[in-house]
C-alpha cells in the first residue's frame, strides 16, 4: 500500500497567486494552517479571512489547526526546563493526536493537504520537527514545498540537520560504543527544537496577539 502523502509549505512573502502556484502542481485541495495565530502583519494576504476566501474561490478548503498543530503554547506543562515549548510534549497532547486523526480522515476522503506556516524554509519552522517528524514516523510521505517550488523529503531534511549539528551529536566511543544513527537523529531533532521552539509570552493588544516585546506573532 502506498504511503499517504502530506505536503508542507511556507507562505513567506508570496503574493496569493504565487502561493497558489506552489500548490497547484501537486493537486493540493486543502490548506491546513498550522500557525498559532492565523495572521501576518507584513503579508496581510495570509490573514485568515482573506486567505480562506481566496482559497475558497479556487476550490481549496482552508482549515486552521492552531490548537492542534500550533507552535506557541502558554501551558507551562508543555515547556522544557528553560521555558521553551517542548515539541515531544506537544505531540503527546490530545489536541495534537486529534489533529492527526482529522488529517487521516481527510486523506481517506480524497483530500491532498498542505500544512502551511509562515517560514519559507521548513528548517526554520516547527512544521519540520514537531509535525512532519511525527507524521513521517507514522508512515506518511511528507513532502516539503520550497519557495522555488522544488520538493524536498523529510528524510533529506533529516540528513541536513545531522550535518548541521554533527559536532554536537553523540558519537560512538569506548564508553558508549553502541550509539546509532537513530540516537543521533533524535538528538538532532532536540537541538532543532531548541533552535526554533517558541519561548515567551503572548498578550492581547488592540485585538491582536503580541509577544512581550510588542512584535506581532503567529
Amino acid at each position: 500500500m502506498p504511503k499517504k502523502v502530506i505536503y508542507t509549505v511556507g507562505h513567506s512573502n508570496h503574493s496569493a497567486d504565487d502561493f497558489l502556484r506552489l500548490l497547484q502542481p501537486h493537486g493540493v485541495n486543502c490548506v491546513v494552517d498550522v500557525r498559532s495565530i492565523p495572521a501576518s502583519k507584513y503579508n496581510p494576504q495570509f490573514n485568515k479571512p482573506l486567505l480562506a476566501s481566496f482559497l475558497q474561490e479556487k476550490d481549496i478548503i482552508y482549515l486552521h489547526f492552531g490548537r492542534e498543530f500550533g507552535a506557541r503554547h502558554t501551558n507551562t506543562f508543555l515547556h522544557d526546563e528553560n521555558g521553551r515549548v517542548d515539541f515531544e510534549k506537544v505531540r503527546q497532547t490530545e489536541a495534537f493526536r486529534l489533529g492527526v486523526a482529522r488529517l487521516e480522515e481527510g486523506i481517506e476522503k480524497g483530500y491532498i493537504p498542505a500544512l502551511m506556516c509562515a517560514e519559507a524554509n521548513p528548517l526554520d519552522c516547527h512544521r519540520f520537527s514537531m509535525i512532519a517528524n511525527y507524521l513521517d514516523e507514522h508512515g506518511y510521505d511528507v513532502r516539503h514545498i520550497l519557495k522555488n517550488g522544488q520538493i524536498v523529503s523529510q528524510k533529506d531534511l533529516e540528513k541536513e540537520i545531522l550535518k548541521k549539528f554533527a559536532k554536537k551529536l553523540p558519537q560512538p566511543n569506548i564508553f558508549e560504543p553502541n550509539i546509532t544513527r537513530e540516537d543521533q537523529l533524535k538528538a538532532a531533532y532536540r537541538l532543532h527544537n531548541n533552535q526554533v521552539g517558541w519561548k515567551g509570552e503572548l498578550r492581547m493588544e488592540n485585538g491582536e496577539w503580541r509577544m512581550e516585546n510588542g512584535e506581532l506573532r503567529m
